[in-house]
């Protein structure tokens, strides 16, 4: 495995999805409701918003491809003007929203440009009870020490990724059509098993995951399968694990400085989370370069995400964020890509909170938006049972 190969698909999979995602966070207020923006959180907003929409710019091309048995020199010609499309676009939102910020009197981006000490995990407040004993500066150690337990552990995670094979058969049959699609191979006509002739497999060639692992190892040179067990599941574990950091600040609120305790309780759920053999936590740790564990571990948390922040603000009787909007969108349409049981996992939990929450609060307006979001999910569905 050449080193610069690998080193340009860590770039290819963290630096393009932050650029194409920046442009609907840095010129916007943070999108997970808080006052203070963070130059931290910001940047793992921009990746994981980043990443959602390259996959939705990627879906509708590439089964467009597999529909017309294309071959992966299309799929990257088409692909790639998406993606120049998508960074224009992020790189003008960010120009534009800088002007119009400064015009408005307010920063442009960030005051100082310096990540606070609420970004680094470390905010804690000064308490001292009668007796004089400093319970904030313990407080504020504790934490620290937990955040430190906290990046070892994601580290070892990582190496038990990267060193300790696994293999299964679906491993088989989605990595080998990555391998065969890198080579040039028309997309999913052939039994990954075998070799044998299908003449079409649309059953799987709707949801094209490992066509996308097929594109990046195209674009980097590096093997699909290097990419798939060596380089692909750290990223996507760095990722996600940022995306339950901002679930944490979501949900704990005004107590964010106790975040490091919630990523200790997420880490430990998924270093012993075996508990049988198809577990969330089983499929982060063991099969994260596959579409499904990429919907249980990336894209349903992220639409819990984003269905509690729409759900907040109904609650609180706010404008919703145009933003959340685009992410259930995008999620949806990732979702689809990843697996074709997506269709379903994703549009279910979309339609009942949009039905709660005009029940509990009496407001409609959400209702349009978000059955919009699910209209992808209905178009392939659609043509899952037709094909």
């Amino acid at each position: 495995m050449n080193f610069l190969n690998t080193c340009s698909a860590l770039l290819t999979l963290t630096l393009l999805p932050i650029a194409a995602g920046m442009g609907l966070i840095l010129p916007f207020k943070s999108l997970g409701g808080e006052e203070k923006k963070s130059i931290f959180f910001d940047i793992i907003w921009s990746w994981f918003f980043g990443q959602l929409l390259l996959w939705c710019v990627f879906q509708p091309i590439a089964v467009r491809q597999v529909l017309k048995s294309g071959r992966i020199e299309n799929l990257r010609n088409e692909y790639l003007i998406g993606v120049g499309v998508v960074l224009v676009v992020s790189i003008v939102l960010c120009v534009v929203g800088m002007i119009l910020n400064k015009k408005r009197g307010e920063d442009a981006l960030y005051k100082g440009w310096r990540i606070n000490s609420e970004s680094a995990g470390t905010l804690a407040s000064s308490e001292k009870t009668a007796q004089g004993v400093d319970i904030g500066g313990r407080n504020e150690k504790m934490l620290r020490v937990i955040a430190i337990v906290v990046v070892a552990l994601i580290v070892i995670q990582a190496f038990l990724q990267v060193f300790l094979a696994y293999m299964e058969v679906d491993d088989a049959f989605y990595v080998t059509e990555a391998v065969s699609s890198a080579a040039g191979v028309p997309f999913y006509e052939r039994i990954p098993y075998t070799g044998a002739y299908t003449g079409g497999d649309f059953r799987h060639g709707l949801a094209p995951f490992p066509l996308w692992l097929a594109f990046i190892s195209v674009c980097t040179g590096l093997n699909a399968t290097s990419l798939s067990h060596v380089v692909l599941p750290p990223v996507h574990l760095l990722l996600t694990y940022g995306e339950f950091a901002l679930i944490g600040r979501v949900v704990l609120g005004k107590n964010k400085k106790y975040l490091p305790v919630f990523m200790l309780l997420i880490s430990f759920l998924n270093l012993f989370g075996f508990t049988s053999y198809m577990t969330p936590e089983k499929f982060f740790m063991t099969r994260i370069r596959e579409g499904k564990a990429t919907i249980a571990s990336m894209i349903l948390p992220g639409i819990i995400l984003a269905l509690f922040l729409i759900l907040k603000s109904l609650g609180e009787n706010k404008k919703i964020d145009f933003r959340l909007y685009i992410l259930l969108f995008v999620l949806n349409v990732s979702g689809c890509l990843c697996s074709t049981l997506g269709a379903l996992l994703c549009a279910v939990p979309v339609f009942i909170c949009a039905v709660l929450g005009a029940i509990m609060f009496k407001k409609v307006r959400h209702l349009l938006p978000m059955a919009v979001s699910c209209v992808p999910c209905a178009v392939f569905a659609l043509m899952y049972l037709r094909l």
